[in-house]
């Protein structure tokens, strides 16, 4: 037997239909978003193996690639990660990171 997931929080609190509804378009923008930077570096992954794109890194991308490596690698570890979780961890940081400083327009839209 199954049950439905319950809407309360730590704390004994209800989140209203509307809260349940915002977090998951906002879970649903965070995987839309996390699919794109998968999908865009697998491509470019594929093109460099194939020796059809030629990568040219700026010291703004490795600043960006090292420090998103070295902050996912330190939080996957202070939340318990270790050895494998840690290095995937980096790597996951380091990609997220370069993806965020090369990708065109805004990450999130400003209000009018």
């Amino acid at each position: 037997m199954t049950t439905a997931p319950s809407t309360e929080a730590v704390g004994g609190s209800v989140l209203t239909p509307e809260q349940i509804e915002n977090l998951n378009a906002m879970v649903d923008r965070m995987q839309s978003s996390m699919n794109d930077m998968v999908e865009a570096a697998r491509e470019t992954a594929l093109q460099i193996g194939q020796g059809s794109k030629t990568v040219v890194l700026t010291t703004n991308d490795l600043a960006a690639i090292a420090i998103g490596s070295v902050g996912a690698a330190l939080l996957v570890d202070m939340l318990g990660g270790g050895g494998m979780a840690t290095l995937a961890g980096a790597v996951a940081g380091g990609v997220g990171a370069h993806w965020l400083m090369t990708r065109d327009g805004p990450l999130f839209e400003s209000p009018l």
